[in-house]
């Protein structure tokens, strides 16, 4: 309680700042606001994030076989595996075909439009782009599927139909000149 009473009886409770400033003299006060320093002068804030022509001048400094960091892009190929099952007979076919040839798996037709594979070793990723259409006798021509295919997830974007079942396998490089000896 003494405490209290003693905070009570100080002279400054209550009172303000700049009431505290008018009881310094004239001198004092001058002598304050000379000791102050001059606010220091505005930079204009750097950007967080670096402008392009400073990208591509580090892009010109590493080359990807320098930098462990770079991503190697996909290798595009020329040639497509797929697997096919027919769910009547239940018959697994291997298919081997260039990419743009049209193959015909029972009343499909597929077509591979581009096929690329992921450059890692470690992890074989093989992605197609894929047009597949049916022709059923007596009827016209319906598409049943156009789409990515991943070789890893099968089942992520697969066709959808009551006979067949195609996925890819993987995408190669296929000799040209072994295919021109056939």
């Amino acid at each position: 309680m003494a405490f209290f009473a003693l905070f009570l009886t100080t002279p400054l409770y209550g009172q303000h700042f700049g009431s505290l400033v008018e009881e310094l003299s004239d001198s004092e006060r001058e002598q304050r606001e000379s000791k102050q320093a001059p606010p220091p002068p505005k930079e204009e804030p750097k950007p967080l994030a670096p402008s392009s022509t400073e990208l591509q001048a580090a892009e010109l400094q590493l080359s990807p076989e320098e930098d462990d960091f770079a991503v190697e892009k996909n290798v595009v190929t020329n040639g497509v595996t797929l697997q096919g099952l027919d769910k009547h007979t239940a018959r697994v076919f291997i298919i081997d075909a260039h990419v743009g040839q049209t193959i015909e798996f029972g009343t499909l037709k597929i077509v591979v439009q581009h096929c690329e594979k992921a450059p890692l070793e470690n992890r074989q990723e093989s992605m197609a782009f894929v047009r597949i259409t049916e022709q059923k006798p007596n009827s016209s021509v319906g598409g049943l599927f156009s789409g990515w295919m991943f070789s890893s997830s099968p089942a992520l974007s697969a066709l959808d139909h009551p006979t067949y079942d195609v996925w890819v396998k993987e995408c190669k490089v296929l000799d040209l000149e072994e295919e021109r000896k056939k």
